[in-house]
């Protein structure tokens, strides 16, 4: 039974790569296509602190984002509250919950995305029109995970996305799918893989797509209502392939490694590494790097654990990103294991 669930991860991580080798050759570039681009963003300080680089760690909530496979592996309830301040001044708030059950592990998880006030302005009217809009983004997410073997875990979440701008709007459900395979080698190396974003396509339809248009050449000026026509867009699909290890767990002190290989439909592909430094289990120092990436570069960070009596494990994460000529970004996240 071992040997053919470890074939069923195989099978699994075929099925991957044939998928990719299928968008490679449609030869076709879709950079900037794109919808919802938010979702490209990292969540929570204790991934953004090893630059996004574990698709396999069990801590907490937070590990939801990346990997839904890793939720089965979370052996106590937990829940997660992240909030980073964005570039030019937008923001991004996380939510999750995570609950084991007999059957498997359940999941619920919250992103919203907000610009904050913009100014509008036109082609015709580009000192601004006097009106002031906003745009958001809104993630909800189910997972349920299971533990196959006591190696292998798998597991499926289903997202409810919308996009808002102005008076527009845009929606659509996708899937994650993702899984944790922990091998007998290199002190139980673990591999994890993700398909993210996979499904539907984003159209926006509102109000101001209602405009009133004038008839050429007529006398009177006739105006006719018209609604104008938008294309749609798919989301950012993601594929994650990465790979932990420790390497070395002495008395109170452990360091572990990280590298994940990520590939979009519509940028190149990209590499992420990281390394996390615990000590006593109560202090944690991560840092990671960025290959490929436009701005982002290098991440660092550092977490504190306590156990208490009555909530149980908290802990506090704080991870820090350099986006070169766009400033730094800063980022905090809370998280209860109980």
């Amino acid at each position: 039974m071992e040997k053919n669930k470890t074939l069923l991860w195989l099978l699994f991580l075929a099925s991957f790569l044939l998928f990719e080798a299928g968008l490679y050759a449609q030869g076709v570039n879709y950079a900037g296509t794109s919808a919802s681009n938010f979702l490209k963003i990292g969540l929570g300080a204790k991934s953004v602190a090893l630059a996004e680089s574990d698709l396999t760690s069990a801590e907490d909530a937070s590990s939801l984002y990346l990997n839904p496979g890793v939720l089965s592996r979370l052996e106590k309830s937990s829940a997660t509250f992240s909030y980073v301040q964005w570039l030019v001044q937008s923001n991004l708030s996380y939510l999750a919950v995570t609950l084991p059950t007999e059957y498997g592990s359940v999941g619920l998880d919250i992103a919203y995305f907000g610009s904050g006030d913009i100014k509008e302005t036109t082609l015709l009217r580009q000192e601004g029109t006097g009106r002031v809009i906003t745009a958001s983004d809104l993630s909800i997410g189910f997972a349920y995970a299971k533990n196959l073997t006591d190696r292998f875990s798998v597991g499926l979440k289903v997202r409810y996305l919308s996009e808002n701008l102005a008076s527009v709007s845009a929606s659509t459900f996708a899937f994650d799918i993702g899984s944790v395979f922990e091998t007998s080698f290199l002190n139980n190396l673990k591999i994890g893989i993700t398909l993210s974003n996979f499904g539907g396509s984003m159209q926006f339809e509102g109000n101001d797509l209602i405009v009133t248009q004038v008839v050429p050449g007529s006398s009177t000026n006739k105006q006719i209502p018209a609604t104008l026509q938008t294309n749609s867009w798919n989301l950012p699909l993601l594929f994650r392939i990465g790979v932990s290890t420790t390497a070395f767990d002495f008395d109170n002190y452990n360091l572990s490694l990280h590298y994940m290989v990520v590939d979009s439909r519509d940028y190149d592909v990209r590499h992420n590494i990281g390394a996390s430094f615990k000590i006593f289990d109560v202090v944690t120092l991560r840092g990671g790097y960025r290959l490929n990436y436009d701005e982002s570069t290098f991440s660092a960070g550092i977490g504190f654990k306590a156990k208490t009596d009555f909530m149980g494990d908290v802990m506090i994460d704080y991870a820090y990103t350099d986006f070169g000529r766009l400033n730094g970004i800063n980022q905090f996240t809370l998280s209860l294991n109980f």
